[in-house]
């Protein structure tokens, strides 16, 4: 069930066909604390709901990695009380193969969140008989590669 503005309450379940994992690499743990206005920003407008959150840290010698629960990053800490269910989903194999992009002596947030900014896509699709079946993020690369071929090329305006 949906408000008047197309959002679920927090304490139903999640769209499934709209949960996807982030990972936002920075330099250091403390350096975290720069993406709670962001991350608040998203979830007030309903723009995402955080499923789960966990912080990694990769040793600069050795490339050892450390998992940290939200609770244990001070950085974090104005998030502890955003709305959402945090934790339990991020299997240990998840959070290893999303923290292989984490560099050495580099942190990160992985969180898994539901886009609730297509809640209203998804809904459309089930009402015709369909659902939202995939959606990738394309490699920074591979974007900046096609939009300089796209502007190098005559006649080409954006």
């Amino acid at each position: 069930m949906s408000d008047a503005a197309g959002r679920r309450p927090v304490d139903d379940a999640p769209d499934a066909d709209l949960v996807e994992y982030l990972v936002v690499a920075v330099p250091d743990l403390e350096a975290l604390d720069r993406l709670v206005p962001a991350l608040r920003e998203l979830v007030e407008a309903s723009a995402i709901r955080i499923i789960d959150l966990v912080c990694v840290t990769r040793s600069a010698q050795g490339g050892g990695l450390t998992v940290l629960e939200l609770e244990d990053v001070d950085s974090l800490a104005g998030l502890r009380d955003v709305e959402g269910e945090v934790g339990g989903l991020l299997s240990a194999h998840d959070i290893a193969t999303a923290a292989l992009a984490v560099g050495p002596g580099s942190s990160a947030v992985v969180l898994l969140v539901e886009g609730c900014w297509a809640a209203r896509l998804s809904m459309a699709a089930k009402l015709a008989g369909g659902r939202i079946v995939g959606g990738e993020r394309i490699a920074r690369r591979r974007v900046q590669t096609a939009l300089e071929s796209h502007t190098s090329s005559p006649g080409t305006q954006w």
